[in-house]
């Protein structure tokens, strides 16, 4: 699990961002789940699936020629390293309707101006501001995290599509910006395979660029992902981005209600050797919220350990493979409570651990109740 520019062209899409439907004054947004809900298990593990728009065939160029069918299987990150923005993605799709592009996702977390959200007239939206007063600040802190690979990248410069790493919570807020953006539009599937030659050229053409131009689309970020090297690169990805999507107004304001009992798997397997106290009855606390999301026909969205679903190679580095991905079922099969989880890496079911594997089908994978409590540490739904 992945845990602020402003030109003409931004200010133009906030204002379209803020074309929410109203509500009165004093009255109750039906729209939205209780702020504060009682979270409880559902005793009975009563079957249930939440329906997510699924992309429209077509939005690969490939789609009738690779198996399985990229139609037919969960959007893939491909080999990027943004699982969040597509978990996101795809719990945003499932609130409004349409599936969203997982890249305007990662764009809008790592570039957009979270001041615009100040200029929100959303009762809700505003609310949860006041709530959090010291937001800038935490998604200042979210994006300070954020790594660049090393892959045709020895300087680790931060490159769009060389970024790793996210926090769904604060993108999902972002996404409260400038309008919802179709994956058909900006299409997502195999992570930036669709987008070599838009990266290539912008890495030509950010050769030939004046790195001291003040890039106004990249003023709202980090200073973290900046620098004179990948500055043009950037803006002309956001540039890219903006001439691609044919933005909409959201139906609803994209407010997030999340929950963890560790910062990444790391701390959590710290926690689990050390059996620290509490940390049962926290999972315990977010199966509870789990469950209600799924009842109350929300996609919730749960960090954990891709080691869950594959076996760890004894040389890879990566002793935690921290993952996000959405629950989008639940049933009881043979007394045991199994939750259906989406996975995006675009991983064949035929290398998953056994057991396991015979349990998946294009991506979608039964997990055991226990399975799943193994490394789950956090969870996120929007209301």
């Amino acid at each position: 699990m992945s845990h602020p520019v402003r030109p003409v062209r931004i200010a133009r899409c906030l204002a379209a961002g803020l074309l929410l439907a109203a509500v009165p004054a004093g009255a109750a947004d039906t729209r939205l789940l209780p702020e504060n809900p009682r979270y409880a298990r559902n005793r009975t593990c009563a079957d249930v699936t939440v329906v997510a728009p699924g992309r429209r065939p077509g939005t690969h160029p490939l789609d009738d020629r690779i198996s399985p069918n990229p139609a037919l299987s969960p959007m893939s990150q491909g080999d990027s390293a943004i699982c969040f923005a597509y978990a996101t993605a795809d719990m945003i799709s499932q609130r409004v309707g349409v599936t969203v592009s997982a890249l305007d996702v990662a764009t809008r977390y790592y570039f957009a101006d979270p001041a615009g959200l100040l200029h929100s007239r959303d009762r809700a939206l505003r609310s949860y501001l006041r709530r959090h007063p010291d937001l800038a600040e935490e998604i200042a802190e979210s994006r300070n995290d954020t790594e660049a690979s090393r892959e045709r990248n020895p300087g680790r410069k931060p490159y769009f599509d060389k970024l790793e790493d996210g926090q769904e919570e604060a993108a999902a807020l972002l996404y409260n910006l400038g309008g919802l953006c179709t994956d058909r539009d900006l299409p997502s599937f195999d992570g930036y395979g669709q987008h070599v030659r838009t990266f290539g050229a912008l890495r030509w053409r950010s050769r030939v660029a004046a790195p001291k131009i003040s890039w106004r689309s990249l003023g709202g970020t980090v200073p973290r992902l900046r620098d004179p090297a990948t500055d043009a690169f950037n803006a002309g990805w956001i540039a890219h981005v903006e001439r691609r999507c044919r933005r909409k107004p959201l139906p609803v304001p994209l407010i997030p209600v999340s929950d963890a009992i560790a910062d990444n798997q790391l701390d959590f397997m710290d926690k689990a050797a050390r059996r620290e106290p509490g940390l049962a009855a926290g999972t315990d606390r977010l199966m509870a919220i789990i469950d209600y999301a799924l009842d109350h026909g929300r996609l919730p969205v749960i960090g954990y350990s891709w080691y869950v679903l594959e076996e760890r190679l004894p040389k890879d580095p990566d002793i935690a493979a921290d993952h996000s991905s959405p629950i989008i079922a639940r049933r009881k099969v043979g007394g045991r409570c199994q939750y259906h989880l989406q996975d995006n890496t675009g991983e064949y079911c035929a290398r998953m651990r056994p057991g396991i594997a015979e349990r998946c089908d294009l991506g979608r994978v039964w997990l055991d109740e226990d399975e799943l409590r193994a490394s789950l540490y956090s969870v996120i739904y929007l209301r």
